[in-house]
């Protein structure tokens, strides 16, 4: 589904804790910034039929009424018949649509929307209200089927340990919509890993945790294996244009990259191959000549001891440094080891100018034309050249460009 300037999904997996179909009133979609027809359009919710059961309050027969939703709706206006012969009141009365239309929203078609958006195959099993198929996840060497239930209802266990056995695959994946059920023996021994659902605004299910549970060693093994993904690690790039570049790993700003035009857009241009792949664990390598470095990779190792030296609550040392990561087959390709769905570009960066560079060369240009200086000049045109291509290579792969075009 198009993104928009809010997201659904804090509210649609909210409504997932309460029930498999819940009703949303028109109320609650615009007090969450939300149109109700983008959502019908994406097939996330639907409407209920006859405003969903809701009665007039001057309606003496306490009935389902006829509703118009077409005559007025412009003036955001719905016509409320009563049924009854005599009728409560001749005609039609005229309703705010925010108290009168109501949608509906099901586990299945919310899972079946997010299925994309979290790396997940179909998974085809029947739906029920108390088992619905979210997908299957294939990371990490595994093949693990996806399911919701609302709630652990007893036989819990025996539950699980039946899908686990009739669904195949090296484990199992529950997610509850209320509350969390300690692991038991049988489920451990079984590789059934349990979560509770989180109203995410990207509608990401962080289904990387069940992939620690049944891996548990596979974040002491990540620094040093070319192929791992930081799978919880979130990154947004952003801009102030003309004053700094912004580098957040899961909300946490990386400093160094405020002043340093060609830092930002190296690290920006591997951002941008790695969420235009959306082949998670082989996707997203590129050249490192695209980097526009020299032959000795001084501008990798640049980047990566800008990872290095700031440090991060969540993070150790060697983590952020192996978040670019090289080629096992040594082939001359690196890459961002995060997961694509888990990168932002802020829109910002459609506005994006340059920043070191341009305060230096205007520190330059009053100095005397020294040769040094005469160096200095030559070399900061260099580097603005190669930040052009740098910005324009990145928005060639996704990154906001002003409106009309994808120069730099």
């Amino acid at each position: 589904m198009k993104a928009e300037a809010h997201s659904p999904w804090p509210l649609l997996l909210s409504k997932l804790r309460q029930a498999y179909r819940s009703t949303i009133t028109h109320a609650e979609l615009k007090a969450a910034g939300l149109d109700p027809k983008t959502l019908l359009e994406a097939r996330v919710v639907e409407r209920l039929g006859n405003g969903g059961g809701w009665c007039a309050p001057d309606c003496e027969h306490d009935c389902t009424p006829a509703l118009d939703f077409d005559t007025r709706r412009g003036e955001s206006l719905v016509g409320v018949a009563c049924p009854y012969e005599p009728a409560c009141w001749p005609g039609l009365k005229w309703y705010p649509i925010g108290i009168v239309e109501m949608f509906a929203c099901s586990a299945e078609k919310v899972f079946e929307a997010l299925r994309d958006q979290n790396g997940l195959a179909p998974l085809d099993v029947t739906p029920g209200k108390s088992v619905v198929p979210v997908g299957v996840l294939t990371r990490r060497g595994m093949r693990l089927p996806v399911v919701w239930m609302l709630q652990a209802f007893p036989p819990f266990d025996e539950l699980c340990l039946g899908l686990r056995q009739k669904l195949g695959g090296d484990g199992l994946v529950v997610l509850l919509g209320r509350g969390s059920q300690a692991l038991t023996a049988p489920l451990t021994a079984a590789r059934v890993a349990v979560l509770d659902m989180r109203d995410d605004a990207g509608g990401d299910l962080h289904l990387y945790r069940a992939l620690d549970l049944l891996d548990p060693r596979y974040r002491e093994r990540r620094v040093s294996e070319a192929t791992a993904i930081f799978d919880e690690v979130a990154l947004e790039l952003s801009t102030v244009p003309g004053e700094r570049h912004v580098v957040r790993l899961n909300g946490h700003e990386f400093g160094g990259f405020q002043k340093s035009d060609l830092k930002f857009l190296r690290l920006l241009y591997l951002a941008a191959a790695r969420a235009a792949d959306g082949d998670v664990e082989g996707g997203g390598w590129v050249e490192k000549f695209k980097l526009q470095g020299d032959d000795k990779d001084h501008d990798l190792e640049a980047l990566r001891e800008e990872l290095r030296r700031h440090t991060h609550p969540a993070l150790s040392e060697n983590e952020r440094v192996a978040l670019v990561k090289s080629s096992p087959k040594r082939d001359g390709r690196v890459r961002l080891a995060v997961a694509p769905n888990h990168i932002r570009f802020d829109e910002s960066l459609a506005r994006l100018l340059f920043v070191g560079e341009q305060q230096t060369a205007g520190k330059a240009s009053k100095r005397k034309k020294t040769p040094g200086a005469a160096d200095l000049e030559r070399n900061l045109a260099r580097g603005q050249k190669v930040a052009k291509k740098l910005l324009a290579d990145a928005r060639k792969l996704g990154v906001p460009a002003p409106s009309g075009g994808s120069g730099g």
